[in-house]
């Protein structure tokens, strides 16, 4: 007599399955601790195969055990953010940049001056984003806006390798912050800065890029400051 390891019905001794629920009696007829099983019944005609068969000899149902193993997912370990005073002082040095460049034909001089100014809050943002220390060559913005007058294409030519940096700087935000956007603008300032030695009226798309680096800027701080909110206790 077989009784059913499932329900516990008691089945004759030459039942393939439980009369009750139906379950395998053979499986639990084979399974002997350390023991091989002399043959390989087919869980589905019933057939005896031999032990080392991995396909039935009669309906060539596979006998191999799939066992189903639990596969971790591999979890990348997540970058952490960028602080949020990087986008900080790039919201602010943008704004700068852009009013620097609309006073451009009106006060070249005091253009330059703002330039600096705003280098030097691009320039604290690279140091809390702990970048390499070259991309400082941002630097050099201002120095370039204050030859264009002395000789134009000095000038011209020193501020586009500062904005080589400038827009370089983009693409590691890209790279650090796995955002879409700042590809965008670094493909919008390397047009602006490069384009803009052989077409002058290029240089306005550094323009555009900046507007795009502060409304990035302000969409980060508000999110930041939407989550310091929610983790205040009401």
């Amino acid at each position: 007599m077989k009784v059913c390891p499932r329900c516990g019905y008691e089945n004759p001794d030459e039942a393939q399955f439980c009369l009750k629920c139906h379950y395998p009696l053979f499986m639990s007829s084979q399974i002997n601790l350390g023991v091989q099983p002399s043959v390989k019944v087919c869980p589905r005609c019933g057939h005896q195969n031999p032990p080392d068969a991995f396909f039935c000899e009669k309906c060539h149902y596979p006998l191999f055990e799939i066992r189903e193993t639990k596969i971790s997912e591999t979890v990348k370990e997540e970058k952490s953010k960028l602080p949020i005073a990087v986008f900080e002082y790039l919201l602010i040095s943008s704004i700068i940049y852009i009013a620097s460049f609309f006073l451009f034909s009106f006060f070249p001089l005091y253009m330059s001056i703002l330039n600096a100014v705003a280098t030097i809050f691009l320039s604290l943002a690279i140091y809390k984003a702990k970048i390499t220390w070259y991309y400082y060559f941002v630097n050099l913005s201002p120095v370039g806006l204050f030859l264009i007058k002395m000789n134009q294409f000095v000038g011209f030519l020193i501020f586009s390798f500062s904005g080589l940096f400038i827009s370089d700087l983009m693409r590691i935000l890209f790279l650090e912050e796995k955002d879409e956007i700042f590809r965008i603008v670094y493909i919008i300032f390397l047009i602006g800065y490069l384009g803009g030695l052989l077409i002058p009226l290029l240089y306005d798309m550094i323009t555009v890029g900046f507007l795009v680096l502060i409304m990035e800027s302000i969409r980060r701080i508000s999110e930041e400051r939407r989550k310091r909110k929610d983790l205040l206790p009401p």
